[in-house]
């Protein structure tokens, strides 16, 4: 019986000579190369599989197994395409709980408000605020706060605050790009992309917070990181934040017991 595999190598040879001599002296035929990635195909009798995966320079022999195109992977492997949540979902439409009115907090480089796939049925946004707390980098402390200020409801302190962190305005809320793919996996809808496959996101209709932490680099401190938090918590109730996303870490020498971010 003839079987077709992938090989694996690790040999230094990116023209894996002496394996492919291996597999034709076996009676097998190489079907396709690719040196890149130290891979290669081939259709040979299936006892000598076993025998080629023993090779020093071998370190894998898998099937050529089939593949298939995808719907919306996030949709099924959660679960949210079950008939108790949502019963159908395309690329254009979709049916059940979407996350209507629930608040996602995400915590990262940022979300860009005016992409498409955060338009609601509308084509309104549901980016609700855009805020940034790049203020507190390793080198310079000049844009404090009077650690004495109690940042009360209605208060002339917090509507400066909220006024010194707004990021609405920026043409760029996301340079890198990392925040605004998050926000996708989260709530993102893709509308009528007919060339993709269905994109859909958790919860397609769920309003986003972009709380960016992270410079266009991907980089930010755990002080700006922390006052994120921070606001999303203070906020959580007001905008009905049910979900926070904090897809970045640290190195740290502190126990998880004492880690300021733990």
């Amino acid at each position: 019986r003839m079987v077709q595999v992938v090989v694996v190598t690790d040999d230094a040879d990116v023209d894996m000579s002496n394996l492919r001599q291996h597999i034709k002296r076996r009676g097998g035929t190489i079907d396709a190369t690719m040196p890149g990635l130290r891979m290669l195909t081939a259709t040979m009798p299936a006892r000598a599989a076993k025998r080629l995966a023993e090779r020093d320079d071998v370190k894998y022999v898998a099937p050529n197994r089939p593949t298939r195109r995808t719907a919306s992977t996030l949709e099924a492997i959660t679960g949210a395409t079950a008939s108790p949540v949502r019963t159908s979902s395309t690329k254009t439409s979709y049916s059940g709980p979407d996350g209507t009115g629930i608040g996602i907090a995400i915590v990262d480089s940022g979300v860009m408000k005016n992409h498409r796939a955060f338009d609601n049925g509308s084509a309104v946004t549901r980016v609700k605020k855009n805020v940034q707390f790049l203020t507190t980098n390793l080198a310079d402390w000049t844009n404090g706060y009077d650690d004495a200020t109690s940042l009360q409801p209605g208060s002339a302190a917090l509507a400066s605050y909220e006024a010194a962190i707004d990021n609405s305005a920026n043409l760029v809320q996301d340079g890198y790009g990392h925040g605004t793919h998050v926000a996708s996996i989260a709530a993102g809808r893709p509308k009528s992309y007919a060339t993709a496959p269905d994109l859909t996101g958790m919860a397609p209709n769920a309003n986003i917070y972009d709380v960016k932490v992270l410079n266009d680099y991907g980089f930010g401190t755990l002080s700006d990181t922390l006052e994120g938090i921070q606001w999303v918590i203070y906020h959580a109730k007001e905008y009905n934040i049910r979900v926070m996303n904090i897809s970045l870490a640290m190195d740290s020498t502190d126990s998880w017991q004492y880690d300021p971010l733990c």
